[in-house]
């Protein structure tokens, strides 16, 4: 079956119900297969091969890539992992592996840059022979069983990134050697039975942007040197035993954002009432009777009716924001959503911003707000992303909403779908490729992945240069790396919403890819989604692709669109419009996922795969 394929790189079948052994023949022997992705089958469920992984695999002498999680594989890892010599990225996370590493043999693998082992049970001590693999960057052992301590030679391993040992059995002290990770950017320890106090060495991990040690048995002092740590976002030290006074030092973490050092009875002293600290709520020091918080004339986050908001690491206030906004008059309405009215602001330094008030108000309109802080106030590191919008600060004034986000002067894609002449063809391809960059981010690179729910027209923005921003994230839900899904009430746009929300309840990012393709059959006719008329564009788009295909007429889409004024690109609009129907299929299964939706789009402005071919920002 596979004889025609000898330059296939990528091949996948993810999310599917396969089941079973995984059988030879299934395997390409004879191509130069990079990527393999088996990983969550079943809609429902996940998938269910059994423990065989058959030697075939070992034929793909190109394989870099090579994704199996979420499936139901079980007992002892298999040795055959140990012999992928090049693979880069290796996916195990979320099956019923047990015992330890050392006999699999993937601890002497030389090119592994990514290994997550996480969620499954795996139990013994974390063997030291991890600290050898020189190319590691990202190590994710999370939720599983492993227990002893931290072996000290792990601070040898000077590429690494991420470290998520998080929700094991692990006892005995940071090993202070952890300092001279001088490339770490992410450090997630919580929910072991870790002691000791916090080495000083651990604040010569200068980049590091997220650190969390929640709910273990740490005690002492918190050292200062941990505000030497100047990129800190992230700073969860809840739930331990820390002692001593609140270390002031932590004032010069300019950068963080999400605070909490709640259930530390024995920390005294004051917390300050400037910088950073002006912007955390009374949550984050729940527990901790010794410990003497701003009163809310001195920090107005304190308060319970007026929070503040942070923009390029200056507070501001509801008034603040009145005043910028003409105290909220319709002259500064620049859009208007389900979830809410959008103005244009005016800072009295000359900034611009968007301001965003929710409109919902209870536990619903809480939701929303905390899904789009979540999502884009950073998501644990790598952000921001050039085709999302940057979330600059909020402000909570009693039930009173509100996000503060970056100006785009363009407008929203919706003003200018339906206008051929200002939006040509090639523009809409560019178009279509940012939002497809925004949600393979979201998607595939956000750890865990975020499902968006609401990819419509008006929520992408096009900004000076015309490059697409995707916004509203106030459907936005994250979805947990043991989870293929997050259940949730119906949401998203009439027109947009892929068919199985309405009966399952179950946003998953198949969901988001049915509303990308209705947002491309948009870009590649100029109609609407809805447009008043009988026929949706999503059931237009089907009959005219089926008449065509069914009766040998493979140019009469084309033909159609020379009609819309997009005469120049209509072979491309026909391509870009066949994508929008294989996104828009009624079984999640059969839609592409995010990255392959991208590959599609690059392919269809560059057919020939010239690298030298200019196509302007899609690279």
């Amino acid at each position: 079956m596979w004889m025609n394929f000898a330059r296939l790189k990528d091949f996948s079948v993810a999310e599917n119900h396969l089941n079973g052994i995984i059988p030879s023949e299934a395997i390409p022997g004879n191509c130069s297969l990079e990527g393999l992705d088996l990983s969550q089958n079943g809609f429902v469920g996940n998938n269910s091969f059994s423990r065989e992984i058959p030697d075939a695999l070992l034929n793909l002498t190109n394989l870099v890539f090579l994704d199996l999680s979420r499936n139901s594989f079980g007992g002892d890892i298999q040795e055959i992992f140990g012999k992928f010599k090049q693979v880069s990225f290796l996916l195990l996370h979320s099956n019923n592996y047990t015992g330890g590493l050392i006999s699999s043999g993937i601890l002497k693998l030389p090119n592994i840059w990514r290994l997550d082992l996480s969620y499954n049970n795996f139990s013994g001590p974390l063997p030291v022979d991890i600290s050898q693999m020189s190319s590691l960057k990202f190590l994710m052992l999370s939720y599983n069983q492993f227990n002893g301590s931290i072996p000290p030679q792990f601070g040898n391993m000077t590429q690494l990134q991420a470290l998520d040992i998080a929700f094991n059995n692990l006892t005995g002290p940071i090993p202070s050697s952890l300092g001279n990770l001088s490339s770490l950017l992410w450090l997630m320890l919580a929910n072991n039975s870790l002691s000791g106090e916090i080495p000083p060495e651990l604040g010569n991990c200068v980049p590091i942007v997220v650190l969390n040690i929640t709910s273990n048995k740490f005690s002492g002092e918190i050292p200062e040197e941990v505000g030497n740590m100047k990129c800190l976002m992230n700073l969860d030290l809840s739930y331990n035993n820390f002692s001593g006074t609140f270390p002031t030092n932590l004032n010069k973490l300019t950068e963080l954002n999400k605070f909490n050092i709640s259930y530390n009875p024995l920390i005294s002293g004051v917390v300050p009432s400037t910088g950073q600290f002006a912007t955390f709520e009374k949550e984050s020091y729940l527990g901790n009777p010794l410990l003497i918080l701003p009163d809310s004339g001195s920090s107005p986050w304190m308060s319970d009716t007026v929070k503040v908001i942070r923009l390029n690491k200056t507070a501001f206030t509801h008034d603040d924001i009145l005043k910028a906004t003409s105290s909220f008059s319709e002259e500064r309405i620049i859009g208007k959503g389900g979830f809410g009215t959008v103005y244009k602001g005016v800072f009295s330094d000359g900034r611009h911003v968007a301001v965003k008030k929710l409109q919902r108000e209870g536990l619903e309109g809480e939701k929303e707000f905390k899904a789009e802080m979540e999502v884009l106030s950073g998501h644990g590191f790598g952000w921001p992303h050039p085709n999302l919008v940057t979330l600059y600060g909020w402000c909570l004034n009693g039930s009173e909403k509100i996000l503060i986000y970056e100006y785009i002067e363009g407008g929203s894609l919706e003003d200018v779908v339906t206008d051929r002449t200002r939006l040509t063809w090639r523009r809409r391809l560019e178009v279509a490729t940012d939002v497809a960059r925004a949600l393979v981010y979201l998607h595939h690179e956000c750890y865990p992945a975020v499902v968006h729910r609401d990819v419509k027209a008006s929520n992408v923005l096009l900004d000076k240069d015309g490059k697409a921003k995707v916004t509203d994230f106030g459907l936005a839900r994250v979805v947990d790396a043991g989870d293929s899904h997050v259940s949730t009430m119906v949401a998203g746009t009439v027109g947009y919403v892929a068919p199985e929300y309405g009966h399952t309840w179950q946003a998953t990012t198949k969901g988001d890819v049915y509303s990308f393709g209705v947002l491309v059959m948009e870009l590649a006719t100029g109609r609407r989604a809805v447009d008043g008329g009988e026929e949706c564009l999503v059931e237009w788009a089907r009959r005219v692709m089926g008449y065509g295909r069914h009766h040998g007429l493979g140019r009469s889409v084309p033909v159609l669109l020379m009609g819309s004024g997009l005469v120049g690109g209509a072979e491309e609009m026909g391509e870009l419009l066949r994508v929008g129907v294989r996104c828009t299929a009624d079984s999640p299964q059969a839609r592409p996922n995010m990255k392959e939706v991208l590959a599609m789009l690059i392919k269809i402005y560059n057919p020939k795969g010239d690298s030298s071919y200019g196509y302007g920002h899609i690279v």
